[in-house]
């Protein structure tokens, strides 16, 4: 494994966010903001997924939590490590390294940068590369389509099989209270706020191969947890396949 490489510099600040719940036994949500870099006021939300085991927590999709969220999460247990695994996420991983020491996972071909989206700066080296079908230290394994970037979910055991998402799968109902209103009338108007959706400009832009698209209703989980919108407990593969097939027809 690498060392990890900081450099000295402020890490994005704490946006409003909700408080952690526990949407299944020992895997816990939080729902949180972002707000896009540029002139135009865009702000949507974003969840992060804590996954206990023992008294060790994994991170996913980390969003940066107040001291009060943190004061929750030390609660719950020692963060060990932060697996990032949307390719276009990952903006606090750098914070919860820090913090907590925590190694820091990625899906090997991501970008290690500032922002959202990427861009010139580096900002963190990881400790570990993975590529599909590697366990992770959550204990799930990591599902990898070929998109630009590469974009990661991981297949977790727990109830029934449980998975996490990033941009892939989404299910925003609705606008919720970490929206702005410009965010909620643009999304709306982007085809973002479906339930039950794959990601729209990730879909568009980052171009992942149907068959591996498709591939992802033939896995065996019962529920998703995504970095955008509700969690979806129960008959999600059901539920999520009709989208995909449409998506992926030939």
């Amino acid at each position: 494994m690498r060392a990890m490489a900081l450099i000295a510099r402020p890490h994005p600040p704490a946006l409003p966010h909700g408080e952690l719940r526990e949407v299944l036994p020992d895997l816990f949500f939080v729902t949180g903001g972002i707000k896009l870099p540029g002139v135009l006021p865009v702000r949507f939300s974003r969840n992060m997924v804590v996954v206990r085991r023992g008294d060790k927590l994994t991170l996913l999709n980390s969003v940066r939590l107040d001291d009060a969220g943190l004061a929750a999460l030390d609660k719950l247990g020692k963060v060990s490590d932060v697996v990032r695994i949307a390719g276009n996420h990952g903006m606090d991983d750098p914070f919860y390294a820090e913090r907590y020491g925590a190694a820091v996972t990625v899906v090997r071909g991501h970008r290690y940068t500032v922002g959202f989206g990427g861009g010139p700066d580096v900002y963190f080296t990881p400790q570990r590369e993975v590529v599909q079908g590697d366990e992770l230290p959550c204990g799930g394994k990591l599902i990898v389509l070929d998109a630009t970037p590469p974009e990661g979910a991981v297949l977790l055991p727990d109830h029934g099989g449980t998975l996490v998402v990033g941009d892939m799968l989404q299910n925003w109902e609705r606008a919720d209270p970490y929206f702005n209103k410009f965010g909620a009338v643009m999304l709306r108007m982007l085809g973002f706020i479906k339930p039950l959706n794959v990601g729209p400009a990730w879909w568009k832009n980052c171009k992942p191969p149907k068959p591996q698209l498709r591939a992802v209703a033939d896995l065996a989980f019962a529920n998703v947890l995504p970095a955008h919108g509700l969690p979806v407990i129960g008959d999600a593969v059901a539920k999520y396949s009709p989208v995909i097939q449409r998506l992926t027809q030939a």
